[in-house]
């Protein structure tokens, strides 16, 4: 006799909450680690790094299409002046937050935001882990 398939099967419970689990592991391992300073690339050479602790100041980059303002300190880095017609750079805000990004394409501007990693202090720790 011929049965119709149900839409859920027993083990497919147990695949939902493995995923589900797997999911919540991985937004939980994820964390978001405060910024130590900015590294500015401009075009495709690193231009330098600045610390973001400490007073906020204007640092000036200079581009191929001119010259870049930047607010750094107060634990973020942000873009204050662009030559750039969009200014999608400037609209970014300020960031601060560990592997975040400001990009001017016009410019080849990148700005980068680097964190410790924990565990790595002043060096201190593992490089690299291969299996």
């Amino acid at each position: 006799m011929f049965r119709p398939r149900a839409f859920f099967r027993p083990l497919d419970a147990v695949l939902a909450l493995l995923l589900t689990g797997a999911s919540a592991w991985g937004f939980l391992a994820f964390r978001f680690s405060e910024g130590t300073r900015a590294l500015v690339y401009v075009g495709d050479r690193k231009y330098g790094w600045y610390e973001l602790a400490g007073p906020r100041h204007e640092v000036i980059i200079p581009t191929a299409i001119g010259p870049v303002g930047l607010e750094i300190g107060d634990g973020a880095a942000r873009v204050i002046s662009s030559p750039c017609r969009n200014k999608i750079c400037v609209r970014t805000g300020a960031v601060r937050r560990g592997h975040s990004e400001i990009v001017c394409m016009p410019a080849h501007l990148l700005i980068v935001i680097a964190g410790d990693e924990p565990g790595r202090k002043n060096g201190e720790g593992l490089d690299a882990i291969t299996f």
